[in-house]
């Protein structure tokens, strides 16, 4: 438990430092308080806390996450819609024969 919460802070705190600027002010709060609150925990070293908060932190962090996911998908789909497939006119097939 206490390794699971461990890891959950650094990837946190991790996700935080790479796209805290994607985050509006409201889940950056919620985030930032529950993550402060399992560090607590970990400190206080009682399972029953490092097991709340640990599931309360996932739950405010997936919130974020699938948003990030979301919008990424929503600017990839924008941005071309994909990849045309064998619409590639510069390909050469080709047979290598080694007469060694």
């Amino acid at each position: 438990m206490r390794n699971n919460a461990d890891n959950l802070v650094y990837q946190t705190e991790k996700l935080l430092a790479d796209q805290g600027d994607q985050l509006t002010e409201d889940e950056t709060t919620n985030v930032t308080g529950k993550l402060e609150d399992l560090k607590k925990a970990l400190v206080d070293d009682d399972v029953e806390v490092i097991r709340t908060a640990t599931e309360e932190l996932m739950a405010a962090s997936q919130e974020f996450g699938q948003r990030l996911y979301e919008a990424a998908q929503a600017e990839s789909a924008a941005a071309g819609g994909g990849s045309e497939g064998g619409s590639d006119d510069d390909v050469v097939d080709a047979e290598i024969v080694d007469e060694s």
